[in-house]
Formats: structure tokens, sequence, C-alpha cells
């Protein structure tokens, strides 16, 4: 991870020489940081470690990494905290002692202090359905920020020799967060007469279904086993790493008098009768397709539904309205999981969510102590933890991006003149040894983020720290030679024409907001003193997509889906054509996509990343398609399709000091539901 010290001194002492700098080429806009809060598409996150129990079988499977030294359950003495004010013991409301998830280190692998009760995490609102779920959401599985994972909600999985049968295992005694018990029959209820039925609205999930598009068939083994079985094999990637499948239960107890015939043939209600008794339970809807998406899938924003959740949404009037300005989500006096002394979690009694209409408005309140996490700009970072005098800390999240400020070439372009030239390695090359990082950065970061190339960033699954450095060195000199390798021929004006006469000039497309209207400027001084006449071309995001789509376009800065990302397990098509979606590739991308019947086919190493994918999808095991992901990256490492300048873009949060068990040093992404990976739970305020 950067040096973080290095960094804010660094920014401080070219604050005065880069006010004269960007005066002249405008201030970079930065990614919001991923705080719970933030926006989905943010960066932001960590994860906390597993309990000490076998994951699945085989062992060759992702389970949790550091593994802690199990703490014997026969020793712990169970305690809740002082507030609830039920009349039944604690290990009545939490599984039996072997089936308790014990927390005793982060994602990151850091232990976990041991906690006290008491006190509330205040976070950002926000008008995403996701929100408020990123700070309590439990799912079948969590990650932590190397890859590996371990089951969470579930007690353990397991699956066939021929994966055609996977296993669930329950944690027998486990509770609904309204004392019901939560057993397999919520799991065959979620998936007969929610998710099946389309009521959730997510019938698509592929994890469910096998390769002819038939859904598994679900069997209750007993009250706390389940087996879903397909007719073709289902991998662990396809399976249980699905980032989609997060969930596979709901509580009947409390929503089977709310599903119509409409969705469901068992139920004897109809709609409206269905979304009456939702009324009576205070859930009001117009129709049931509305009822059903809500009530199953955006469960945490309702008030009273039953969830499996550290927290749960307030039914008080006044704070239960997610938007709202205001709303509170308290202590889960259910909740299933304990820290290494036995106390059960959370710790805090309640998390508060406030919205803001003020641009600007949070870090105001964070510095009032309204908020406690909050994320920040890279120039603000240095200025605001100096005034706030030790009240704060400084997060830092990996983002997956593979490098910032990209720059890619359209290699399926239909002038051969410009596809010719970009398909050579001494062209790209070049193209990025041109360029003077260090100022660059200090231009458009104001000297924060270090020189960088298209690859994994430090944290991210398959690091490697001599690829961030490769055809990084500034030397104009040697870019020329190559350029004139590639057959491009000095013309009397300074700059490279083609070597059969024909001007070459090099247009650089953009969508509006990418920030390339800030960086292009800067990288187009140094491309020209190399020779390279460039020009540029902006549009908004639709119309941009349009020339991409329509292969139109010869190089674009800052594509809208850049080469990369945390891995293959989480979103192929950003790493291998096989889809219309990333710029990189192209129509090379439209040819697989088609089987051929459009689009460019691919060849060379281009070929070969194809080739290695339908190698990926084949096999059963993750360490297999680990190796083979890495020969993926090999590919890219030789070729660098993609030019990266900057390393990878984090995003920065400052917490509270005196929130404690925020982990440092997370990565975010998608797969690991942003800010959910960072434990809420688990977090407690010194008093």
């Amino acid at each position: 991870m950067r040096n973080i010290i290095k960094r804010l001194l660094v920014v401080v002492m070219s604050a005065a020489m880069l006010t004269g700098m960007l005066a002249g080429c405008g201030e970079k806009k930065q990614n919001d940081p991923a705080t719970t809060g933030a926006a989905e598409s943010t960066k932001a996150a960590a994860t906390q470690a597993a309990e000490p129990t076998k994951a699945s079988e085989p062992a060759s499977e992702p389970t949790a990494t550091p593994t802690p030294t199990p703490v014997p359950v026969d020793t712990i003495t169970f305690s809740q905290a002082p507030s609830i004010k039920s009349t039944e013991a604690v290990e009545k409301r939490i599984p039996v002692a072997d089936d308790v998830f014990v927390e005793q280190v982060d994602a990151a692998g850091a232990p976990l202090a041991i906690g006290v009760y008491g006190g509330q995490i205040n976070l950002l609102g926000s008008s995403s359905g996701w929100n408020t779920s990123r700070a309590i959401t439990e799912s079948i599985i969590h990650y932590n920020t190397d890859g590996s994972y371990y089951p969470n909600v579930i007690k353990a999985f397991s699956h066939s020799d021929d994966y055609k049968v996977w296993t669930f295992k329950l944690r027998q005694g486990m509770r609904w967060s309204d004392g019901e018990p939560f057993t397999a029959d919520d799991i065959v209820f979620w998936y007969e007469a929610c998710h099946k039925t389309n009521f959730d609205t997510k019938a698509s999930w592929t994890a469910l279904k096998d390769d002819n598009d038939a859904f598994a068939v679900l069997t209750k083994v007993n009250d706390y086993e389940v087996t879903w079985t397909f007719g073709t094999p289902k991998y662990p990637a396809d399976f249980i790493e699905n980032g989609d499948f997060k969930w596979c239960w709901a509580p009947k107890h409390y929503l089977q008098d709310m599903i119509p015939n409409s969705f469901w043939a068992d139920s004897a209600l109809t709609d409206e009768q269905a979304l009456a008794n939702a009324l009576a339970k205070g859930l009001e809807f117009s129709t049931a397709k509305d009822l059903g998406k809500q009530v199953a899938y955006y469960f945490w924003n309702w008030p009273g539904i039953p969830t499996l959740n550290s927290y749960v949404l307030s039914t008080a009037d006044g704070v239960n309205n997610v938007k709202g300005s205001y709303c509170e989500y308290l202590r889960n006096e259910y909740f299933w999981k304990v820290d290494a002394k036995g106390q059960q979690l959370p710790y805090c009694d309640k998390i508060t969510y406030t919205l803001t209409s003020a641009e600007g408005q949070e870090l105001l309140m964070f510095r009032s102590g309204e908020l406690d996490v909050v994320g920040i700009a890279m120039e603000d970072i240095a200025s605001t933890l100096a005034d706030m005098n030790g009240a704060a800390e400084l997060r830092t999240f990996s983002g997956s991006n593979w490098g910032s400020d990209q720059i890619t070439f359209n290699y399926t372009c239909t002038d051969k003149n410009y596809a010719d030239l970009f398909a050579k390695k001494e062209f790209r090359e070049a193209m990025s040894i041109s360029v003077d990082r260090s100022n660059v950065s200090l231009l458009l970061s104001g000297g924060f983020l270090d020189p960088g190339q298209a690859g994994p960033a430090e944290g991210n699954f398959g690091y490697d720290a001599d690829w961030l450095k490769k055809w990084t060195e500034y030397d104009v000199a040697k870019a020329k030679k190559l350029f004139e390798s590639c057959g491009l021929v000095m013309g009397s004006d300074g700059f490279y024409d083609f070597a059969d006469g024909t001007d070459f000039v090099l247009t650089i497309y953009y969508w509006t907001g990418s920030g390339a209207d800030t960086s292009y400027p800067v990288f187009s001084q140094y491309w020209n003193a190399a020779g390279i006449k460039t020009v540029s071309k902006e549009y908004s995001v639709d119309a941009f997509d349009q020339e991409i789509d329509n292969n139109t376009w010869f190089a674009c800065l800052n594509p809208h889906t850049s080469v990369g990302g945390l891995g293959l397990n989480d979103r192929p098509a950003p790493f291998v054509p096989i889809a219309q979606a990333a710029e990189w590739y192209g129509d090379y991308g439209t040819y697989y996509q088609t089987n051929g019947a459009s689009g460019v086919a691919p060849t060379g190493d281009m070929a070969k990343l194809v080739e290695l994918y339908e190698q990926w999808k084949a096999a059963p095991e993750t360490a297999t398609r680990e190796d083979i992901t890495l020969k993926i990256y090999e590919i890219h490492k030789e070729n660098l399709w993609s030019i990266a300048y900057l390393e990878a873009t984090g995003s920065y949060s400052l917490v509270n000091s005196k929130l404690k068990n925020y982990p440092d040093n997370l990565v975010s992404a998608d797969l690991y539901q942003y800010a959910n990976i960072a434990h809420y739970w688990t977090m407690y305020k010194e008093q």
C-alpha cells in the first residue's frame, strides 16, 4: 500500500506550485470515495476474516485467510449488551455453542479488539436502495481482501464429486430478528415462493440454473440442511462464488400471507388480498409486483420485516423511512455472532443515516461530529487531518482498477494504416514512455499517485510490481526511435506521418464526466512534443458508446469499460474479448458475442485470451481457474493493449478516531459488496 505519510507531505509541499499549474489545465475530478452511504459505483470497503471452521470440501477451495486460532466454545461465557431487555438468556437467542460464529480478525488479517457496548455509528444517507444494506447485510459467504472466502450465514457448504449436488448446512438454533427460528423451511419458501416465481424480480440469477437454463432442484434434508441438484455440473465460481447469489432465504412466517396466486401457485390469495395483508403490517404498495420486489429483495429497507442482519430498521415513526432525511437501524437482539470473549455482537446500539442536500455538507458534518465516516477527496486529506488534530483517522481502500488515466486504441479500426500501427507493441511503448508520469502526477493528483501501468493494484489478485513499472520511464528520444521503427516518418511540420505520406492524426475520444477533459490537455502536450499530433472529441456517454459500437473511433482516454478489475470470477468481460463491452478489444468482442456473425475474428494473443477463457469456464476447481487467470494476466502484461499513466486511484475515508475495529488496506468491489466488507457489527465506540 502507498505510504500515506509521504503522500500527505508531498501534497502539502506542492500546494503552492500546483495553484499555478492547475490554473492552466483545470482540476482533476476524483471519484467519490465509497463509504457506507456513498454511491455503489465508488470505492470503499473491508471484510473480516472467518470463523475458525472449514468452509467446504475439498480443502483446495478458498477459505478464510488468515485463520485465527479457534476459540474453544466450551470455554466461552456468553454475554450481551446491557441495553437488551429480553427476559430470554443470550444463550437461547444465539445458535448452539458449536454453531455460533466467532469474529476474531478483520478481512486484511488484523486481530479485532474486544469492544465495549453502547453508542451509535453515524453514517451518511443516500437515495440508493442498496445504501443501508452495505453496513448490515449478511450473505451466504463473506470475502476477505485477498479473494478467499468462508461460509457466513450458512455453517458449511460442500459438493458432490461431479459438482451436480451442493449441500448447505445451517446453524442450529439460529433465529430471525423477531425471534422466530431460522430453518431450511425458510430457504425452501424463498426459492419456491419468492425466487422461482419472480416475486423478488430476480429469477434471472444464473447461479441457480444449469447449462440448460433449468432451475436447480432444492431438497430439504432436515431442518438444518438442504441440497441443490443441477442437471449439469455447477462449479464453485458459477455457484457459491457468484456475486449475484447473495442470499437464499426469506422469513416464511412473515411473508407467506403476502404472496398472491398470480405469482405462487400454492397461494390462495388474490393480488388485492396480498396487498391488504401487507398494508395491515404497515407495508403499502400499489401492485403485487412492487410488493414482491421490496419485501423479498429490498427487505432491509422496510420496518417490521425480520432479517438475519446485525441491525434492523426501527419501527418507530419518524426514524423508519430510509428515503427520509434521517433513519435508524437498531441492534438485532438475535444476532448470531460473538467476539472472542463471547460478547454478542454488534457492540453499538444503532446505526443512523442522515441524508444531506447541500454539496460538501457531509465534510462539515464530520468535522462537527455528526458523522463518524465520510469520504474525502485526495486534495482535502492533509488539511482536514491537520484541522481535526487527532480526532480523525485516514482509511485507504484499494480499488480494483488497473491503473488510472488509461488510453487504449481501436485494434479493429477500419483504416488499415491505423489498425496496423496500433497492433505494434513498439507504438504502444512509445506512447507510454513519451509522457513524464511524475510531472503528470503533480498536475493531476498533487503528487499523491505514483507513476503506474495498467495492471492489478497492490492488494489485488495477480499484483506484480514489475508489471506496474513496465514502460513507465520517461524517454522522449527512445519514444521517437520506436515511432520510427513502426514506419512513421517525421514531416516538415514536426509531426509524424504514415510511410505512404498520408497525415497521421491521433483522434482521442472521451465521454463527458470521465475526467479526460482535465487530463487530455496534460497528455497532449507530451504526445505533441514527441511528434504525435493529437486532437480530441468529447461525447455524451450515450453518444460515446454508440461511436464505440459503430467501430468508428481511433483511440480513447479513460475508457468507459477499461481493462482489468477484481478478476474473472467477478466479471470476465473486461479481461477477455467476449462481448461488445470494453473499448480495448472492440469488435473482437463482437465476433465472440455473435458467434462470428459480425465483428472481427481475433488472432495471435487476442485469440489466445479467448482460448484460455474457454478453459477457465470449463475448469471446476477454483485453484485451476486462478492459474488460468494468471496466464491471461501474463498476456496482458506482455501486450499492454491499454496503457495507464498513474497507479490506480483508491478511495479515501476519514473515520472518527473513537470508532474502533475499522479496518485499513482493504479492497472495494461489487463482489465484496463494497462497504459490507468492513463488517460494521464488529466496530465499537470508545466512550
